[in-house]
């Protein structure tokens, strides 16, 4: 060979042996790529096993957490009975009202937590439906019985109250320990499925580690393969390695020669072989921590099977109970198709669970004659709101019942729902209530027409209890503290208080009975005389405990007997009075009664009352004022009524009725020819009201001349009748009344002030009808009756939306136009439910109160400048065929109350012009 042969065989040997290197380098990266990835996807595979684990212990949490708040919601609901227990026997009304407001504070504070820990679970671990049911049932019966023992507190019915206790509230328990039995069934079971979760878990993460051991190991073993063909040294230390790993020896390290890719392979097989080594540590503490958690799945296991044997006997028992229950319980679904009913539902219906099961529920208890009852709870029931009313119902066998209901609705499964109904038979407790106040109306009645009035008097308290004819015989307001002796004693004649309290406290000492005639002042100054009879009540011992008797009112007896001595005295010169009288009283016979009484006890109308009360006894005079239909001359009516007068004649004028020429010989009189058809002498109002009231209603519509005569009535008690030179006296009581703004028509100088100021001595406004909405079903009531007497029908209810669409309606017309209104509703009626027709409350309603939006405001913006235009044409004028109201064809009342609502000043036209 040549040196130049060598140099290049050489160069060839090199170049043979970095290509080899070469070739090395790309199959021990593919390799270590390899063998990466992989240690990569087993990792992978390792943390998803870990959150799987940890998924379970969350869903044994959430399961925990509902477990302790039924447990909680259990032991409120023991404490709730026990206290109750406890207080119940210690028969203390005071402290079982307060603690009872207090427990049921706290077992709706545990209901609300308990709620909000079901609502708080993971979407996964939902409650069971039977849970909720259960929770449902009990958190919607305990208000009722709740209400029921302080009622029986209050009553002090405490044998009743512990029965209640013993047979209503304390199967709650039992439905409380299902519902922890429930709970506790389903934390056990979770429990059971989660452990074959983690040990599934378990297996799988050994199964992926041994593989993940295996895949590196064949990789390792081809690499030494290609590795020993290359370099003998550095491949055997890669194969002992692999052996190493092989036996599970992940501690063992190659020794790491030079610095070529045998080396730095040698250097990544360390490195794998150190975290080989970690991940080994750490799967064995995680299989050791699993061992540990298993043994104590197994053990809690063992005691939840013992305690799930207990739970399904306490469910055994609550179905005995759902079964032998004191009252119908129906559970249905939310299109109130029976599902499930109990024996008592059989025994008050008469339907077996064959029969009902799978049928409509109004079908079977709810015909289509009891259909309008029905359907007003159907929708409340559907809402999901929990509802307690009282229907009847219908059994098997046709006969009626008197029942109540408490209904709710729960959530099953799949977002299903179902409706709970407890039924029970209270025909009993309704005939004995019917029954009671007939009794109480028939002793009302009898006392009302005796003037006979029944009275209690408690010695150890000192209470006086009176009856409703003892409080108008004594005339005592509703405001007034009429529940002690001295306030009767007050009400005594000073002269005949003495002899009074000494008859009373000698049938004290003597225990014997007690027997007075008296005198008694009332506040307006008024003397009744009054004869009082009472007994003793004596107690175990003898000694008096109470007084009871009656007190007659003998004023109108006493009085009878002295207008018989004066009656043959006046019987001529009522006579010739009663001739006149009865030729005014014809004309007002058809509206003397427009009302038979003032209904309504609002605070409004009460204020009117008491003012009534105030101004009936004296001579002041009164200016009524009011909307048109608010009832101003019933007002007048009171209070001549109750006024000293009221055996003299009432007298009503019509002001805005009478023509303005005739007005003043209405109102005065006239002589024979005072002006054409005259022919002889008439006598106005003024002289037919001597000696008692006149009523001059729209007073706003006198005419100038007539206000100027009136004015002189009111300041000098004379007059003159038109045609005639004889000034006359009159004595009467003068009651005004108009719908019109009197300050107003004086600005605009068409009232005199001079006369407004001798009308207006004691005003009196007579709330709109709107303003006292609260009397509208009073109202509503009593027209009802009186017009159905009238007609001769027999209505026994009134509808409840009809009551609701009343007290919405703004009654423009007020009480005029609701007598109207049902009067026309009972003559077109039929059947013995009462109701309107929506459309003639809607149609009349265009101007209810309350409406709002730009439609409103646009119409009554066009409404203001139609009547401010007829207005400035006709000079400010709205009355009169000249005026406003005229021109536009309204009503008169009706305009004026426009122009209020608007609030149009219409006298500036008047001004201007």
């Amino acid at each position: 060979m040549t040196a130049d042969s060598v140099r290049w065989g050489g160069r060839g040997r090199e170049d043979a042996l970095r290509l080899h290197r070469i070739s090395i380098r790309r199959r021990l990266t593919l390799c270590f790529v390899a063998i990466i990835l992989l240690m990569l996807g087993g990792n992978v595979l390792l943390l998803w096993q870990f959150h799987l684990v940890r998924t379970q212990a969350d869903r044994l949490d959430g399961l925990d957490r509902e477990l302790a708040a039924v447990l909680r919601f259990q032991s409120g609901l023991l404490i709730f009975h026990n206290r109750l227990d406890v207080i119940a026997h210690s028969e203390d009304a005071q402290r079982l009202l307060t603690e009872s407001e207090t427990l049921r504070s706290a077992l709706h504070d545990d209901a609300q937590q308990t709620q909000a820990a079901f609502k708080g679970l993971p979407p996964e671990v939902g409650p069971d439906p039977a849970v909720l049911a259960t929770f449902e049932a009990i958190e919607s019966s305990l208000p009722a019985h709740l209400e029921a023992i302080q009622t029986l507190a209050t009553a002090g019915d405490w044998q009743a109250l512990r029965l209640r206790l013993a047979n209503q509230v304390q199967p709650l328990e039992f439905l409380g320990s299902e519902m922890v039995k429930d709970v506790d069934a389903e934390v056990a079971a979770e429990r059971a499925q989660a452990a074959v979760n983690i040990k599934r878990a378990e297996r799988r993460t050994l199964w992926i580690v041994t593989a993940t051991g295996c895949l590196t190991l064949v990789m390792a073993t081809a690499l030494g393969v290609v590795v020993t063909r290359s370099i003998t040294e550095p491949l055997g230390r890669l194969m002992n390695g692999s052996r190493a790993l092989a036996r599970g020896e992940f501690q063992y390290q190659i020794r790491v020669v030079g610095e070529d890719e045998l080396a730095h392979l040698a250097l990544v097989f360390n490195d794998t072989a150190a975290r080989l080594q970690d991940l080994y540590e750490n799967l064995r503490s995680r299989e050791e921590k699993l061992q540990e958690n298993e043994k104590e799945l197994l053990t809690e296991i063992a005691e939840r099977k013992h305690a799930e044997a207990s739970l399904q006997r306490q469910k055994d028992h609550l179905d005995g109970l759902f079964d032998l229950a004191p009252d119908a319980i129906i559970l249905a679904d939310e299109n109130f198709n029976v599902l499930r009913v109990n024996k008592e539902f059989t025994r008050m219906f008469g339907y077996g669970p064959e029969e009902a099961v799978g049928r409509w529920l109004p079908d079977l208890i709810a015909p289509d004659e009891l259909a309008d009852d029905a359907a007003k709870s159907w929708p409340l029931m559907a809402a999901g709101q929990r509802t307690y009313l009282e229907a009847v119902r219908q059994r098997k066998d046709g006969v009626r019942l008197h029942t109540s209901v408490v209904a709710a609705r729960i959530s099953l499964a799949s977002d299903e729902v179902a409706v709970y109904l407890i039924y029970r038979d209270i025909s009993e407790r309704k005939r004995a209530d019917q029954k009671l106040r007939d009794s109480e109306a028939f002793l009302l009645e009898a006392q009302r027409l005796s003037h006979t009035g029944s009275w209690k008097h408690d010695i150890s308290s000192g209470a006086m209890t009176v009856s409703p004819e003892v409080r108008r015989i004594y005339d005592i307001q509703p405001y007034e503290p009429s529940s002690t002796a001295d306030f009767f004693l007050d009400r005594l004649r000073p002269e005949d208080r003495e002899s009074v309290e000494r008859t009373y406290e000698t049938a004290l000492r003597e225990k014997s009975d007690y027997n007075q005639h008296f005198r008694i002042v009332l506040p307006d100054g008024t003397v009744r005389h009054i004869h009082n009879v009472g007994h003793p009540i004596l107690d175990e011992s003898g000694a008096v405990v109470q007084f009871v008797g009656t007190a007659m009112d003998v004023t109108e007896q006493l009085h009878a007997r002295a207008e018989l001595e004066r009656a043959f005295e006046e019987i001529k010169r009522l006579k010739d009075q009663l001739h006149d009288e009865n030729l005014a009283l014809r004309e007002q016979i058809d509206h003397a009664f427009m009302f038979e009484e003032i209904v309504g006890s609002s605070p409004a109308l009460q204020t009117v009352l008491s003012r009534i009360v105030k101004v009936a006894p004296t001579d002041s005079t009164v200016l009524i004022t009011g909307e048109t239909g608010t009832g101003k001359e019933l007002i007048a009516r009171a209070i001549h009524k109750r006024s000293q007068r009221s055996a003299r004649a009432f007298i009503s004028v019509n002001c805005a009725s009478i023509p303005a020429s005739l007005i003043a010989s209405e109102l005065f009189g006239h002589e024979k020819g005072a002006f054409t058809g005259a022919m002889q002498r008439h006598q106005g109002r003024f002289e037919l009201a001597h000696s008692g009231t006149i009523f001059l209603d729209e007073i706003g519509e006198l005419p100038a001349e007539t206000q100027i005569a009136l004015l002189r009535v009111l300041q000098e008690r004379q007059f003159e009748r038109v045609g005639g030179t004889r000034v006359l006296s009159t004595d009467v009581r003068v009651i005004a009344a108009t719908n019109r703004d009197l300050p107003a028509a004086i600005a605009a100088g068409t009232f005199r002030s001079d006369l407004f100021y001798r009308l207006n001595v004691f005003p009196i406004e007579v709330p709109s009808l709107r303003q006292r909405k609260e009397d509208i079903p009073v109202l509503v009531e009593y027209f009802v009756k009186r017009y159905a007497e009238k007609v001769g029908k027999q209505i026994r209810k009134i509808d409840k939306n009809t009551l609701e669409r009343c007290q919405e309606y703004h009654w423009p017309g007020n009480i005029r136009e609701l007598q109207n209104i049902i009067e026309r509703s009972v003559i077109l009626g039929s059947g013995d439910t009462f109701w309107i027709d929506e459309a003639w409350l809607s149609a009349q309603g265009s101007h209810r109160a309350g409406l709002s939006g730009p439609l409103t405001e646009t119409l009554q913006n066009q409404e203001r400048e139609i009547i401010e235009a007829a207005l400035a044409e006709c000079n400010g004028r709205v009355a009169g065929p000249n005026g406003a109201a005229s021109k536009l064809g309204i009503p008169r009342s009706t305009l004026d109350w426009r122009i209020k609502q608007l609030k149009i000043k219409k006298y500036k036209y008047k001004t201007e012009s």
